[in-house]
């Protein structure tokens, strides 16, 4: 295939064929050239082969490819249809006519050329033809190189949570439909999955709305995701009446519609997650079930967010229960840890089982439903002191007998809160320790780069987030990200949450310039187009944010551009208009990057969006302006309007019922407006953003088109 894409390919292939139309090519190799032609938009070959018949009846084969593709056809072409067959000697040979097929092929960009002369005889021409016919065969037949090797499934599940933590949905939607179709995870697996994505963007009506919602609410199930279940009850039912302080009504919705699917999950302990309204619903089961004492203690501790019910709960004299023996104590861990995924319970219930002795573990293994139990949890891991905190994660990533590390880091991620140590500066200091180690010990290194979304997602579940008390562990982190990249070209975008934080942080000289020497190892010296956002994004970062070393500032940010600039003719619409944006800002002009101003990228856009009207609401108004030019300069035939009210207004309703597109800066916007946004938008496209730059309000617009209708190009 010569293009980027099929599209543009077929085009490609019109357009030759214009120029042969005339009946050039004699009738009894015509069949031959035809099927060469055919290569050009082949997207199993690597290139083209296009005939052109000569003044004076000669025939010569022009081979086109780009750099890349050039390198798989060259061996085969020479191998095929070398100097004993044509005159191809295995050189490249640049194409000097401008006019007929140079012209076409100079607009593609870099093009490797090479001309091969068939023989006059008409036997040795039908026989060179055929010779490269059966090239074309081999390459329909060879395993497809461009297939990537399986993934494990925890890789997918990390990069899962790294689409989650940015808020690129998606791309989280995408990676869940892949899971589901190759057999990855179970149906109760997915769609917990599906549950956490839907309440990254707070969808509650979705989660509620999800088919067999009650039958996932009675089932076993992670803490975070129990969590979640019960926020989604709250705001879908009972928000509006408590926050109304409406008692009579909030308790008749809570024991006709809440009641039944949410008791199974208010026990306790309570998950760690627990937001708000899930704290609300426990109070409220208090109150319609005075009998359940145990719960009052732990509601006395959040009397500041129950509102009207702390008034109404009434004051319970608690009394101090008895200290459990060990074999009860190891009963109620061993049941309770069935019944949720939990990697806390689990340690806990293996630790209390350990600490049995021969004549109790046999009692304990005798009676139901204790015996199954423990069958359970001794079938799901031969590991008795499972890490219950990052701290013990860390000190374990070296152990080679620690093979489902990444497993925990994913549990981790919802149970273990780094904020809740923050203050201890001895915790603090651990923790910086134990992320030095694992960067000097390979197996270590690698298994926490692989959990880096986990423990980023743990970060950002910290209200306080960025914490100046652990900049330096987001700086230990970035720096294994750089390492972690360094090894494996992957780079997860959650290095922009830590990145931000730092940046937020205040930072003094050394540790800036420490930072820009990690974002340079992170880009990376051969900057691919797929990290051109992502290295857009950060140098909107680095420009939000107040700099102790303008001038540090500044030579990271040239230096950025212009690597950007070494891939240019490789660039998408949106790609070029967020580049010229911002060059604009440093007082560039875009042809110093190479950039001309008729230059325009190897995809669709500007058709897609022709006659669109695109809507973004972003509080950064700034941000949605330069989005705007962006995208009218990318595709001229577009409407795009912003906003920014706080609130729901009749201007917003009518871009959220009106507009084609809607795109949200995610981490820009207020929750009211985005619910209203919402409730208006019906099943129409809704995009998250997952930034508050313009670059990730164009990224989400393209992530969309290359991602949900797959890609840009057709399919």
């Amino acid at each position: 295939m010569i293009a980027v894409d099929l599209e543009k390919s077929k085009s490609i292939a019109t357009r030759l064929r214009i120029l042969d139309e005339c009946g050039t090519f004699p009738s009894e190799i015509s069949d031959e050239c035809i099927q060469l032609m055919s290569t050009i938009a082949d997207p199993d070959f690597p290139g083209a082969l296009i005939p052109e018949a000569r003044v004076g009846g000669s025939l010569r084969v022009i081979a086109a490819a780009s750099p890349s593709d050039w390198r798989r056809l060259r061996p085969v072409l020479q191998a095929f249809a070398g100097p004993t067959i044509t005159s191809f000697n295995g050189f490249p040979v640049e194409l000097l006519d401008k006019n007929g097929i140079g012209a076409v092929l100079s607009e593609l960009g870099p093009q490797v050329t090479a001309v091969m002369s068939v023989p006059v005889g008409a036997q040795t021409r039908k026989s060179a033809l055929r010779a490269l016919i059966r090239m074309r065969e081999t390459f329909a037949r060879a395993p497809q190189h461009s297939k990537s090797a399986p993934e494990p499934t925890s890789w997918l599940l990390a990069r899962f949570q790294d689409h989650l933590n940015i808020g690129r949905r998606d791309a989280a939607a995408l990676l869940l439909d892949r899971l589901r179709d190759e057999f990855r995870l179970d149906a109760l697996n997915l769609r917990s999955l599906q549950v956490q994505l839907l309440a990254t963007f707070d969808d509650w009506t979705a989660i509620t709305d999800l088919r067999g919602f009650a039958n996932l609410a009675v089932a076993r199930k992670t803490p975070a995701v129990a969590a979640l279940l019960l926020e989604a009850l709250y705001q879908v039912h009972l928000s509006t009446s408590f926050d109304g302080d409406e008692p009579q009504s909030t308790e008749r919705i809570y024991s006709q519609k809440v009641r039944p699917l949410a008791l199974t999950m208010l026990t306790l302990p309570a998950p760690s997650s627990l937001r708000d309204g899930g704290w609300r619903l426990f109070g409220l089961e208090a109150l319609v079930s005075p009998e359940r004492e145990e719960l009052q203690p732990a509601l006395d501790a959040r009397k500041d967010i129950l509102g009207w019910l702390a008034n109404r709960l009434a004051p319970i004299a608690h009394k101090p229960l008895p200290p459990l023996s060990p074999i009860d104590q190891a009963r109620e861990l061993v049941v309770a840890s069935v019944d949720s995924e939990s990697v806390d319970l689990l340690a806990a219930a293996l630790s209390a089982v350990a600490r049995l002795n021969d004549d109790q573990r046999l009692e304990l293994a005798r009676a139901e439903p204790f015996s199954s139990a423990l069958r359970a949890i001794e079938a799901e891991t031969t590991q008795v002191d499972l890490p219950t905190s990052w701290l013990a994660w860390l000190a374990r990533a070296a152990n080679p007998t620690f093979t489902n590390a990444l497993e925990v880091a994913r549990f981790g991620a919802e149970e273990w809160l780094i904020a809740d140590e923050a203050s201890d500066p001895t915790y603090v200091r651990a923790l910086i320790d134990g992320l030095g180690a694992a960067q000097g010990d390979e197996l270590a290194a690698e298994r926490t780069f692989q959990a880096l979304p986990f423990i980023v997602a743990s970060i950002k579940r910290d209200p306080g987030f960025p914490s100046p008390a652990l900049a330096k562990v987001y700086a230990n982190l970035i720096t294994l990200l750089a390492l972690g990249a360094s090894r494996s070209g992957a780079v997860y975008d959650s290095s922009q949450i830590l990145i931000e934080g730092l940046l937020a942080s205040g930072l003094g000289v050394r540790d800036y310039k420490a930072l820009i020497a990690d974002v340079e190892e992170l880009a990376g010296e051969a900057l691919g187009v797929d990290m051109i956002f992502w290295t857009l994004e950060v140098i909107e970062a680095f420009m939000r944010n107040t700099s102790p070393d303008s001038a540090a500032r500044e030579a990271l940010l040239h230096r950025m551009l212009a690597r950007i600039a070494g891939v240019r003719t490789r660039l998408s619409s949106l790609q070029l208009a967020a580049l010229r944006r911002l060059a604009e800002e440093f007082g560039w002009t875009s042809e110093i990057l190479g950039i001309t101003a008729d230059q325009v990228g190897q995809d669709n856009f500007a058709t897609r969006l022709s006659n669109k009207k695109v809507a973004i609401y972003s509080l950064l108004e700034g941000a949605s302006r330069q989005a705007k030019v962006a995208l009218e300069a990318a595709a001229p035939g577009v409407e795009v309007e912003c906003n920014a009210d706080h609130v729901g207004t009749s201007r917003l309703r009518a871009l959220a019922r009106n507009s084609d597109i809607f795109v949200i800066a995610w981490a820009a916007a207020k929750h009211s407006a985005t619910e209203f946004i919402r409730e208006h938008r019906g099943d129409r496209t809704l995009l998250y953003a997952q930034g508050k730059g313009f670059s990730s309000l164009l990224r989400a617009l393209e992530d969309h088109f290359r991602l949900a209708h797959r890609p840009l190009i057709e399919r």
